[in-house]
């Protein structure tokens, strides 16, 4: 019969001899996982963060544009005289909500038929242009690439009294 107090005695001499082995064999690539983990992450981590900021950015102008546009032939549609100022103000509102400030907005109309008839349909045409985070600090605000957003809405000139 073989003793069992043996056996646990071969084991730790085992493991030891194993752990010097493998000293032995990761010795040159010892601590590179944690460079190559840096480096990975700022190849990869870096233009991700930067492309989801990018993408809500242009997600937020084109809510704003959308919302200003809708805003702009409402104002239009019931007010017989639409002012310029008022549709301004309404569009800084709407681009000072999403989080934009000094974004250029151009607002125009156009009308079928005589504008400012009843039953007569008004359109707004909303333009702007939004630049990419980070590039007016590199090129300045007027030479920055940017992406130019369009929307244009519809609405029906409001019936006046019927008589």
């Amino acid at each position: 019969m073989t003793d069992d107090r043996s056996e646990p005695n071969l084991e730790p001499e085992a493991s030891a001899e194993a752990g010097a082995g493998d000293d032995q064999c990761a010795g040159p690539d010892s601590g590179t996982a944690v460079i190559e983990f840096i480096f990975a992450s700022i190849v990869l981590l870096i233009p991700v963060v930067y492309l989801m900021l990018a993408i809500s950015q242009l997600q937020a102008a084109s809510y704003a544009t959308t919302s200003t546009a809708i805003s702009a032939s409402r104002i239009a549609a019931r007010d017989a005289n639409p002012s310029e100022r008022r549709a301004r103000d309404v569009a800084d509102m709407h681009f000072t909500d999403f989080g934009l400030s000094d974004v250029p907005v151009t607002i125009d109309y156009s009308c079928s038929g005589p504008c400012g008839r009843s039953g007569s349909l008004i359109t707004a045409r909303v333009e702007t242009k939004v630049s990419l985070p980070g590039f007016p600090l590199l090129f300045g605000t007027k030479n920055s690439p940017h992406i130019t957003l369009r929307a244009t809405h519809s609405d029906v000139v409001a019936v006046t009294g019927r008589g």
